[in-house]
């Protein structure tokens, strides 16, 4: 590559929303290039299970499924945060008028193919939620169809040869009954290179972005914008150690991720934060770019909070989702040794990070609770990776000195759950009640338990970022504005990298990766169009 290059567009990130951006832009007559800052493609993307929110999305239709645009928002008002309507509404309009297109393109312009997972939304109860079908995720693909780049995809803490619908229907509830099961089929997709996940969804973008001309550079470090009159007209990277200027007739779309690495960002806006599970090139160089250009950075305190277990990655410390919360003889407790959601709870992540008036989490540090009859559930697990990760004592006041809580307090937290349990109904906080809650427990007994066998044990309930989510204010076309609004030419912004429209609170299992997509898509198509 020569030291200055002239194209239409620079696209800098490979994740969902990155790779769709350059291939809704390539699609429509733009000269595109990708450029990666790791030596591996995908991102954040690569690493998750790819669960994918699409409302209105043709699968569900042709299933015979009804939704639409209009109730796809009126659920995304019904279940925003108090006060986001102001700044959001316009992009959940989009989001909701063009997930289904986006998914259908997708399909039409790679090798990719969707299914339907059976996840309901997090808040069915809610107008215009829906109990199943807005759900999808890629079916298998070989990592093959790459060519050169079949190992340039990146690795995941999980394994991809499955896919999201075999995660959710076995291999999560019985992991060695489900392998085994599977055997013959798992050899077959090792040899053959079928992938699904994170790693299918990104290798499907890529082959439809290579197909359409898109160049794609790893090891491509961008640190500064090019601007000319006020817009931007290319990036300034180094790609394999060497300084290029790049000039892009149509402009830049950031698509960077997260800043959960950032050493500025991270202290100010999640303090206390224990374990990242997003890849440590995440530093907020998009964010970074973007404010000095002058645009507006919002929903800065807005992440992917979930519950994770921890596992080693790249040599590191790293968080890998876990999902185990929900079931009977386990509660969490705060600092004050008091419950403060339900464990089964969507919302799990917002309310761990709910924060007091100084801006700090008010509930750290806190703890899972339970006895014997869970604890091989969760002792066995966290054993083998950190024997002193899960304490035990044969009493709950003995528990509460060792984990530094109130004894007198956590005996009536606990005792005050156990009462509800017997009764079968939790009048602190309705465990179980939720069809998201039902989805895996079945029924409201199901989801209690009593905490009262001992031993009783205690774990750290991690408080987690799988990606956060704030960045550039854009407008529904994925413009950067500046605080007053304005446009900065030539420049847009998509996926987490952006100012999320949904935040902490998520509104269905996933309404990260959908929304990156959709608004990738967006993106893209709005840049190829614009006359520079």
């Amino acid at each position: 590559m020569a030291s200055e290059v002239n194209l239409d567009v620079v696209v800098v990130g490979s994740g969902a929303a990155g790779l769709a951006a350059a291939l809704a832009a390539a699609v429509d007559g733009a000269k595109v290039l990708v450029l990666e800052k790791s030596p591996v493609l995908g991102g954040t993307t690569a690493m998750s299970s790819a669960g994918t929110w699409v409302p209105a999305n043709h699968h569900m239709l042709a299933a015979g499924l009804e939704d639409s645009p209009d109730e796809a928002l009126t659920y995304l008002r019904a279940t925003a945060p108090p006060g986001w309507a102001k700044d959001e509404d316009e992009l959940w309009q989009a989001l909701a008028e063009h997930s289904a297109p986006m998914l259908r393109f997708l399909e039409d312009k790679t090798p990719l193919r969707f299914e339907l997972v059976n996840h309901p939304d997090f808040y069915v109860e809610a107008a215009g939620g829906k109990l199943f079908g807005r759900m999808v995720s890629p079916t298998l693909i070989s990592r093959y169809i790459l060519g050169r780049w079949w190992n340039k995809v990146r690795p995941s803490v999980k394994p991809q040869y499955f896919t999201y619908k075999e995660m959710i229907g076995g291999i999560l509830k019985d992991p060695w009954r489900s392998v085994l099961r599977m055997g013959p089929s798992l050899a077959w997709r090792f040899v053959s290179g079928k992938v699904g996940l994170g790693n299918g969804l990104i290798v499907g973008l890529i082959r439809g972005c290579l197909d359409h001309g898109c160049e794609i550079e790893v090891n491509a470090d961008v640190k500064h914008l090019l601007q000319e009159g006020g817009a931007v007209t290319g990036v300034e990277a180094v790609i394999d150690g060497k300084p290029r200027t790049i000039r892009a007739r149509k402009g830049v779309v950031l698509a960077t991720g997260g800043f959960d690495w950032a050493p500025d960002y991270m202290p100010k806006h999640f303090p206390g934060i224990e374990l990242i599970g997003a890849p440590r090139s995440n530093t907020g160089d998009g964010q970074r770019m973007a404010a000095e250009a002058g645009a507006a950075l919002d929903r800065m305190d807005q992440a992917n909070i979930a519950p994770v277990t921890f596992t080693g990655y790249e040599g590191h410390r790293h968080a890998q989702p876990l999902y185990e919360t929900y079931t009977p003889h386990c509660i969490l407790v705060n600092r004050h040794a008091e419950r403060f959601v339900s464990e089964g709870s969507a919302a799990l992540g917002s309310a761990l990070d709910e924060r007091g008036p100084d801006g700090k989490p008010r509930h750290l540090p806190v703890w899972r609770i339970f006895d014997s009859r869970y604890a091989h559930t969760l002792g066995m697990h966290y054993a083998s990776k950190d024997p002193a990760f899960v304490r035990s004592a044969p009493s709950l006041e003995a528990l509460a000195e060792k984990i530094g809580l109130d004894p007198a307090r956590l005996r009536a937290t606990v005792e005050r759950f156990n009462g509800w349990s017997r009764e079968g109904v939790d009048r602190d906080f309705h465990r179980g009640e939720t069809a998201w809650e039902r989805y895996y427990t079945g029924t409201v007994e199901r989801a209690l338990g009593t905490v009262e066998r001992a031993p009783f044990f205690a774990a750290p309930f991690l408080y987690a970022s799988l990606g956060t989510k704030g960045g550039a204010r854009t407008n529904a076309r994925c413009e950067v504005l500046r605080p007053d609004k304005s446009v900065i030419g030539g420049l847009y912004c998509a996926g987490i990298a952006m100012a999320h429209p949904i935040g902490t609170k998520a509104v269905g299992a996933g309404t990260t990766i959908g929304p990156c997509l959709t608004f990738g898509y967006i993106a893209g198509k709005s840049i190829a169009r614009r006359n520079a």
